[in-house]
């Protein structure tokens, strides 16, 4: 029987985790199929918003819900606001995320619209890659994946080394 924390849980849990890396091809309007597993996202709207990797080395378009875009903003303000930082500098620096989104829909064919600039600052060629990061997906260049990848085997975490889960 499911505990009073456990149904608590249960409820603020996301309705789609991204999980797994896809490479697929762009069709000719820039549009990348979105994996099955992540189908409860068809016929949104998602937020893109031009990112890097996490070592800031590679571009990624990050992709997010509406939901999980404005809890990640809320995230953002209270923990900013929480170290110290000034209310203006927090604005502006939400707006700057927001500058840098575009608002694009998944189609009732399980397509997302990639934009010409997203795609073209990714320079993307035939292929996408999706990666999934639980709460957001994002989207790489696939060489520029590999490559990352590839850096990470060569290092092992210490996160890893304590956890053992890679």
């Amino acid at each position: 029987m499911c505990s009073a924390k456990c149904t608590k849980m249960t409820e603020a849990a996301p309705k789609v985790m991204f999980m797994g890396n896809y490479a697929h091809k762009l069709d000719p309007k820039n549009r990348v199929a979105i994996p099955a597993g992540w189908r409860a996202i068809f016929g949104q709207e998602l937020v893109l918003l031009d990112s890097s990797s996490s070592n800031q080395k590679y571009k990624v378009i990050k992709c997010f819900t509406h939901e999980s875009f404005a809890e990640k903003l809320h995230e953002i303000r209270e923990r900013a606001l929480a170290d110290g930082y000034e209310m203006g500098d927090v604005d502006e620096f939400i707006g700057d995320i927001a500058g840098k989104s575009f608002v694009t829909e998944v189609n009732t064919q399980g397509k997302l619209l990639i934009p010409k600039q997203q795609r073209d600052r990714l320079k993307l060629g035939e292929y996408a890659r999706l990666v999934g990061r639980t709460m957001h997906f994002e989207i790489w260049n696939s060489a520029d994946f590999d490559a990352d990848t590839e850096q990470k085997a060569a290092k092992e975490s210490s996160l890893n080394k304590k956890f053992r889960m890679l």
